[in-house]
């Protein structure tokens, strides 16, 4: 859907592919639930931990007829956010944000002119997203992205904030993650999922941290839209120290389980585990407690040998960060202990940390412009087969 995830795309689709060999049952649905960490020693030094709940099925999450009716029959529209994100844009601060985003058309008008539109655009928009969601937000500005360090912020694609994105900001008094997460879940969530546990849960249990912020997008599309729920959690200046990736302690849980909608099959890629880190060093040296699942070479991509594995599988090819995503195989759940993995030369890696059985791996780094392209470390969904759950 979006430049910047068709790496992973193009790698999962072909995990999809290839994983009908061992699994003649493996089936891929609409509904995707991600934990993701990233390790930023590179910019900004922050870890960041986040679930992502998606779909692009208006059963799994269900707006109001009139808004999807609106959406699915613009051009104009592409991206719709709410947050409660510290800094929706710039000078905004401690308030809810939806964002109504237009694509600028630089050879048209000049920058006056440009607003009036998307703000004549977003009007047209904001009242159904207030009375869908139950908000009450008015009018604060119009904000042309210049660059793309909002992506960096809000973990999102260009689509979003990136350079030539054009924002109709429109605020409210802010509220919790915790009371924001369960409003709007509620709204878009049929009971049904969400009493069947999985990420939901661990962001439930995520949204209670006062330090949390959630975020809902819809990505319109040629012929559907991307719907994505989020939280995450930031621990600031914490990446540069970091040696041990506690996967599971950063979402504050000892086992991560998939949710039940997927009890009936086998859904290899729909429960995903994302380690992203942003490294100082051009090598580095990676130790896993778990099982490391061996890559093969499919159509000048890189895939897992067999999805019927539970392990950790390392995008070798992932440019300038090390990339590496735990698929569940045939199991239904993993411990805190199976996902810690550790950075560092042998000697200095935590004596916690060298289990036995661990595997090692080795990663070389290449060294290249990674700011201008912050938001390709994100996930943002997947290609899908039109069946569901």
């Amino acid at each position: 859907m979006h430049k910047a995830v068709l790496p992973l795309l193009l790698i999962f689709v072909m995990a999809y592919s290839a994983g009908i060999v061992f699994a003649e049952q493996a089936r891929l649905a609409t509904y995707h639930e991600v934990a993701q960490v990233i390790v930023d020693q590179k910019i900004s030094n922050n870890v960041t931990a986040s679930i992502s709940l998606q779909t692009t099925s208006i059963q799994e999450f269900q707006i109001p007829h009139e808004l999807d009716a609106k959406i699915r029959n613009s051009t104009d529209i592409v991206g719709i956010i709410i947050t409660n994100e510290n800094q929706c844009v710039l000078g905004i601060h401690d308030q809810i944000c939806v964002m109504i985003n237009t694509k600028r058309e630089s050879s048209k008008g000049g920058i006056i002119e440009a607003q009036d539109k998307a703000r004549e655009i977003g009007d047209r928009y904001i009242d159904d997203i207030n009375s869908a969601f139950s908000l009450n937000t008015k009018f604060h500005s119009v904000f042309i992205h210049y660059e793309d360090s909002s992506n960096e912020a809000l973990e999102t694609s260009g689509q979003v904030s990136g350079a030539g994105t054009i924002s109709t900001v429109y605020t409210a008094q802010v509220q919790s993650t915790d009371y924001m997460f369960n409003k709007i879940s509620a709204t878009l969530m049929p009971a049904q999922i969400r009493s069947m546990g999985g990420f939901f849960e661990v962001a439930q249990k995520l949204a209670k941290d006062d330090n949390s912020r959630m975020t809902f997008t819809i990505l319109p599309r040629e012929h559907d839209y991307v719907m994505q729920l989020k939280v995450s959690e930031k621990y600031p200046n914490t990446a540069k120290d970091t040696k041990v990736i506690d996967t599971l302690k950063l979402f504050k849980v000892d086992e991560i389980r998939k949710s039940n909608y997927f009890a009936g099959g086998f859904f290899p890629l729909n429960s995903l585990i994302h380690v992203v880190v942003l490294p100082i060093d051009n090598t580095t040296r990676i130790h896993t407690n778990t099982n490391v699942i061996d890559a093969i070479e499919k159509n000048n991509q890189t895939i897992p040998a067999d999805i019927t594995e539970s392990g950790w599988f390392f995008n070798s090819k992932s440019g300038s960060k090390i990339e590496v995503m735990y698929l569940f195989g045939e199991e239904f759940s993993a411990k805190r202990q199976d996902l810690i993995m550790t950075l560092g030369e042998k000697e200095s890696v935590p004596e916690e940390a060298n289990l036995p059985g661990a595997n090692e791996m080795y990663v070389l780094i290449g060294i290249g412009t990674v700011a201008a392209g912050a938001a390709v470390y994100y996930l943002k969904g997947f290609r899908t087969k039109k069946n569901a759950a």
